[in-house]
């Protein structure tokens, strides 16, 4: 069983997941593969509590901007790595400055100083700083909009539950229907998913029943079940 189908099996037995459908549980299984993939491959981390911080700050960081490339994500992992490293710094420096007669460690005040100013450019390389936002114009904004609106429907497309980018917690888009029309949806029978044509064509064995079952989101026994007791059973009426 390959990384991707251990996450996915994983999150498909999670209580706050069990609404979703196929497809969105491979969403959010390929994200938290690249996050896991960053969160491995970081250098300075030697501690859960490390661990957890560098975590967060991850969740932050995706959370303010649009990280997609290979080399975006190495910068990112990067950044993370520097900030691990800015944390373990400050935590001797002010173990230090508790001491009794304490004397300034410049060495690590140095390195501490050396390390603001490499995540500072990283972070400008980024997006994440500040200064970023306020000389970005109004149009390279809308194309990173653009760009980030594009992803998202491509791997969310006919997907109604969303993440809050702020508390990542999940929730429902609802859309009033009052204003709608009514058209006939050829995808089901009564409440049961099932479209005639595709089975037509699986009889016809134009298509697999890796291919039906996949065009239509459901397992392999799913495909028997309609087949076997819907399907047939309406040839044989004809």
């Amino acid at each position: 069983m390959s990384n991707f189908d251990k996450v996915l099996s994983k999150l498909k037995g999670l209580k706050q997941y069990r609404g979703l459908s196929d497809e969105q549980l491979k969403v959010l299984a390929k994200e938290k593969l690249e996050k896991d993939q960053i969160l491995k491959n970081l250098t300075f981390c030697i501690s859960d509590k490390e661990r957890e911080y560098a975590a967060e700050l991850l969740e932050q960081y995706l959370a303010e901007s649009s990280i997609e490339s290979i080399a975006d994500k190495d910068t990112l992992k990067q950044l993370i790595d520097i900030e691990v490293l800015i944390e373990r710094i400050k935590q001797f420096l002010n173990v230090e400055y508790q001491k009794a007669n304490s004397a300034i460690p410049l060495k690590m005040t140095e390195e501490l100083r050396a390390s603001n100013e490499l995540a500072l450019e990283l972070k400008e390389k980024l997006g994440l700083t500040n200064k970023d936002r306020e000389q970005a114009t109004w149009l390279e904004t809308w194309e990173e909009l653009k760009k980030k609106a594009k992803k998202y429907y491509e791997e969310h497309k006919g997907c109604n539950v969303v993440k809050c980018p702020y508390c990542q917690n999940m929730f429902m888009l609802l859309m009033r229907t009052e204003n709608l029309d009514a058209q006939k949806c050829t995808m089901f029978k009564d409440t049961i998913l099932y479209n005639k044509k595709l089975l037509d064509l699986y009889h016809e064995k134009r298509l697999t029943k890796e291919e039906l079952a996949e065009i239509l989101g459901v397992s392999i026994k799913y495909i028997d079940e309609i087949y076997d007791n819907l399907y047939l059973k309406e040839l044989e009426q004809k």
